[in-house]
């Protein structure tokens, strides 16, 4: 039973102070999901590294795209241990936007067909960001690389001719804007599994404020501080009830939780759709799915 010191404490901060447990750190009020964050994140990278002498180049490529995902979820439990919550909403979109594109390789008559277009959309955007680069080097009245300029010019007019479209008016190249020819929406309209489409609506929708630091961002924050405060005064009337239930309940933590369960969820779902990786022992990835969804589920979290 709450003391009724502890009580006047969380009266205190629903009038304005600040209750002992809203100093509690998303280290300690995370634990659960860190946990398992990290166990996955040590076998993704022991999977990873059985393939590091490999030549072939399926492999290797599955193997860089299970790395990205694996920097990603690393960095998704960075900034939210750090408190950022709203910061680590785009690195879920990112894992999301990996996934719906590595899951449209199925629509291709063989995965070899689907990576070698994957990686060639991937050159073509290098060299087209080096272009860019050096014509802003140039415009600033830097030195170029002439020769450098030359090679990344003879790439783009002699290659990547599958990416181009008819040109504009004036003459000017146009490029795809994706290698499947698709947007993320439709990617994930046309995903095998139904949850992408309300995945989007989630990161892409939702989540938008957050992912471009719109005004909505601001007052989110303020909303966020003001149904903290609402539940503390509520919490502060029930005897009975430990104060322990409130920080996973209150309004940041709530979205901690959220974000970072869905980067773990959407990196699992990745390395799925990997054949050339070593999948992690079925055992352990119901294990991982139990420990999100009993951590997720206790808080009403929509896993």
């Amino acid at each position: 039973m709450a003391t009724s010191e502890e009580h006047d404490a969380v009266r205190g901060a629903a009038r304005g102070g600040t209750p002992e447990w809203a100093k509690i750190t998303p280290d300690i009020r995370m634990q659960p999901l860190f946990d398992v964050v990290s166990q996955v994140i040590t076998a993704a990278g022991q999977a990873v590294g059985t393939m590091a002498e490999t030549k072939d180049h399926l492999v290797r490529s599955d193997g860089y795209i299970l790395t990205r995902g694996i920097k990603s979820l690393k960095a998704a439990r960075l900034l939210v241990s750090a408190g950022h919550w709203e910061h680590a909403t785009a690195v879920a979109r990112q894992l999301f936007e990996l996934l719906v594109n590595i899951e449209h390789f199925g629509a291709f008559a063989t995965r070899e067909e689907a990576q070698q277009l994957y990686n060639g959309f991937g050159l073509l955007q290098f060299f087209l960001g080096e272009l860019r680069r050096i014509e802003f080097e140039k415009e600033k009245g830097r030195a170029a690389d002439t020769r450098w300029e030359l090679s990344v010019r003879d790439y783009l007019d002699n290659h990547c001719a599958e990416f181009k479209l008819p040109p504009r008016a004036d003459g000017a190249t146009r490029w795809r804007t994706s290698w499947s020819g698709k947007t993320t929406r439709a990617l994930a309209e046309s995903s095998p599994n139904a949850m992408r489409v309300t995945q989007y609506e989630l990161l892409f929708s939702a989540w938008s404020e957050q992912t471009h630091a719109t005004p909505g961002v601001f007052a989110s924050d303020l909303f966020l501080q003001y149904e903290e405060e609402v539940i503390a005064e509520a919490f502060a009337e029930i005897d009975g009830v430990s104060l322990e239930l409130l920080p996973p309940i209150s309004g940041v933590a709530r979205r901690e939780a959220h974000t970072l369960s869905m980067a773990i969820a959407l990196f699992m779902q990745l390395w799925e759709q990997l054949p050339h990786v070593p999948q992690p022992d079925p055992e352990h990835v119901r294990k991982w799915l139990d420990g999100i969804k009993a951590f997720a589920g206790d808080r009403g979290l929509p896993m």
